[in-house]
């Protein structure tokens, strides 16, 4: 196959982003629809609509179209592409978006948790570019993972391969969102971080932290702690090393386990740059033997915010690999 375009969807708990663009990273059209709070019942015509109505303005025909994407946070049933139960929209369960949009685009549907879409777009069109193994970390509210390892992406029996975030590094540790204790996540996933500082600010309203939170402890979030930090407060420095720390932890074990040529971290590690990466680089010999770690570079999302956009799209270009169709590496 040369050139082909291809339709992707990135379903978030707040946006959906739907994206026409050519198998080399080219967007041809996209656009974003608000999912806080939506019925699918009432979004999935407007997603189906969305599709036709680029096609039909980019005068492609859906016979050109390879492939449909999906990029679906986790649990989802993703062989029969059902949005089971997102943590972060209560009203989207047991959603059967892959049947649904193929029989309205007369296009094959395929499904990937948005961490491997991550990875995958990663892969194709990013950072991750001409690897044959690396691991993508989304580093946001919570930790997810994509891993390929000599060419493939790994999914595992159950599709549920990649879930980094929740190694357990520390049973002593703090209770994490997923049910488990001493999680990866539960010590430097955005939200666990936000919620320890607000619990161990609560009534202070005069800390660095609080004021960078605008004076309401319930707005505190790795953003005010990372404002702090730079103002050199001496607890948001503490709390920062001891993450740092952490995710040098959970990077090592990954960098000893697969040998990658490349780790790529999203959101806040390039939101914040060299202030979140450098001291992890400085723990990361305490974790990982240096051959492994002389073999990987340690980098940031290349596609950063549209990395939604090139989610769902990339996810045909790995099925379309798998199917022996399409070359990344050509």
């Amino acid at each position: 196959m040369n050139e082909f375009p291809i339709l992707g969807y990135d379903i978030g708990g707040t946006k959906i982003a739907v994206a026409l663009m050519m198998n080399d990273g080219k967007v041809i059209t996209s656009e974003r629809f608000d999912n806080m709070d939506t019925d699918p019942e009432k979004m999935l015509p407007k997603l189906a609509e969305c599709g036709l109505s680029m096609l039909k303005t980019a005068g492609i025909s859906s016979s050109a179209v390879p492939g449909i994407g999906i990029s679906t946070p986790s649990p989802a049933d993703i062989p029969n592409g059902i949005i089971t139960a997102p943590p972060n929209n209560p009203k989207w369960r047991n959603v059967e978006i892959g049947k649904f949009l193929s029989e309205k685009l007369g296009i094959e549907t395929i499904m990937e948790n948005d961490a491997n879409a991550g990875m995958l777009a990663e892969w194709f069109f990013g950072a991750g570019r001409g690897c044959r193994n690396a691991i993508y970390l989304t580093m946001s509210t919570g930790i997810g993972g994509g891993i390929i390892a000599e060419g493939h992406l790994i999914e595992g029996k159950s599709f549920f391969a990649g879930e980094i975030g929740h190694m357990v590094i520390d049973r002593e540790g703090p209770l994490c969102n997923c049910g488990l204790r001493g999680c990866y996540e539960a010590f430097c996933g955005g939200r666990a971080v936000a919620q320890r500082l607000q619990s161990e600010l609560s009534g202070q309203p005069e800390h660095a932290i609080v004021k960078a939170a605008g004076g309401k402890v319930e707005n505190i979030n790795f953003v005010t702690l990372e404002k702090a930090v730079i103002a050199g407060d001496k607890y948001a420095m503490e709390i920062w090393e001891e993450i740092a720390l952490r995710n040098a932890q959970g990077i090592g074990i990954l960098i000893n386990i697969f040998n990658p040529e490349k780790i790529i971290l999203g959101t806040i590690a390039w939101a914040a740059g060299d202030i979140f990466l450098s001291p992890i680089k400085r723990y990361l010999p305490q974790f990982c033997w240096k051959e492994t770690l002389a073999d990987c570079e340690i980098t940031v999302s290349a596609l950063r915010r549209d990395i939604g956009s090139y989610a769902g799209p990339a996810i045909v270009l790995n099925h379309l690999y798998n199917e022996g169709r399409y070359n990344p590496f050509g």
